[in-house]
């Protein structure tokens, strides 16, 4: 009788570990490789910035990509050679994304079109509704799609993408001559002095 006693005990806590293990993996996935924690949707990202030479082959490949702006115009990488391109992939059923806009409006306004140059990008399937919203927002952002939809992914620095999964939205800083500062995703508080102040710094620099 104890031994049953004993083993059903066992048996019960293992059947309960292995619940617990299994609702763990269900709420928390890890990847090494990137060291990026994703846990119940929200994520934290262990290794940011991107290593220098990662992202500017990244932004060379969204250079190569074929973007058009709404005119259906090629996209002028050079409009503005001094300014810092803020390039955000974005999307109309982006949440969050559409919770910033309002910061990045304000962060522009703080340091001035000719020094902070904001770029959102569509993905082609969402070009036409994210238009539609932009006007609707009276958004004066640049924007611009891959004409190509299978250049859609090299035109998005997408850091989650890099461990299978898919977050908006995505925001890298570059220069005009390809040159990468900083890419991330997850909302930050952009409209502050911080930001400013990094502004400022990349725009001397």
């Amino acid at each position: 009788m104890r031994k049953f006693v004993k083993w059903t005990l066992l048996g019960l806590g293992g059947l309960f570990g292995a619940v617990l293990l299994l609702a763990a993996a269900m709420t928390v996935s890890t990847d090494v490789r990137y060291g990026v924690i994703y846990e119940l949707g929200k994520h934290v990202d262990l290794n940011l910035p991107v290593p220098q030479a990662a992202l500017d082959r990244q932004i060379a490949a969204l250079k190569r990509a074929d973007l058009v702006d709404q005119d259906g115009k090629p996209f002028d990488w050079n409009a503005r050679p001094h300014a810092v391109i803020w390039f955000n992939e974005w999307a109309h059923w982006c949440v969050p994304c559409r919770m910033e806009l309002p910061a990045m409006k304000a962060l522009q306004g703080r340091v001035g079109r000719d020094r902070l140059r904001i770029v959102l990008f569509s993905q082609p399937k969402d070009w036409e509704a994210d238009k539609t919203l932009a006007k609707d927002l009276g958004l004066d952002f640049e924007l611009v799609t891959a004409r190509n939809p299978a250049e859609a992914d090299l035109a998005a620095i997408n850091l989650a993408k890099r461990s299978r999964d898919f977050l908006l939205p995505e925001t890298t800083f570059l220069r005009a001559d390809g040159r990468g500062l900083i890419a991330m995703h997850e909302l930050r508080d952009w409209d502050s002095a911080e930001w400013q102040a990094n502004i400022e710094r990349w725009y001397r620099n």
